[in-house]
């Protein structure tokens, strides 16, 4: 059974079970005019579906542009040993460093919105001295 079949079956059924409120309980007019709306947008996803189409497994949904296998990738894998004094690792080293030096300060609650502020306060000085340091 395909995806479209399954789903027009769902709301074939929903659609029915719906009818059937309708029809066997006595509701008030506001309960009717709910059910009912739900029977309008039920039948407009499923009038959207007749025109939606399954895209293949190697299609971006996004970009609707091939996707490449992972094996078969045209870009050099990197061999040699990765470079750990990259930004990232750089930033996470000065962000432990700031929150072990901000969590010894007793004035300092770890727990107030304030903290993240005073961390990447921490972390800015400490970039930008490291800057100057280079640059000289």
């Amino acid at each position: 059974m395909s995806t479209k079949r399954k789903v027009y079956t769902f709301y074939i059924i929903a659609i029915l079970g719906m009818v059937l409120v309708l029809m066997l309980c006595n509701l008030n007019i506001m309960a009717k005019a709910i059910v009912g709306l739900l029977i309008v947008f039920c039948i407009f996803v499923m009038r959207s579906i007749q025109t939606a189409y399954q895209l293949p497994d190697d299609i971006d949904p996004d970009t609707m542009l091939p996707i490449e296998p992972h094996g078969k990738s045209t870009a050099a894998l990197p061999t040699e040993k990765l470079d750990h004094n990259s930004n990232v690792d750089l930033y996470l080293h000065l962000l432990i460093e700031a929150d072990e030096e901000l969590a010894k300060d007793p004035t300092i609650d770890q727990m107030s919105p304030s903290y993240n502020i005073q961390l990447n306060n921490r972390i800015a000085e400490r970039l930008e001295s490291l800057d100057k340091g280079n640059n000289k």
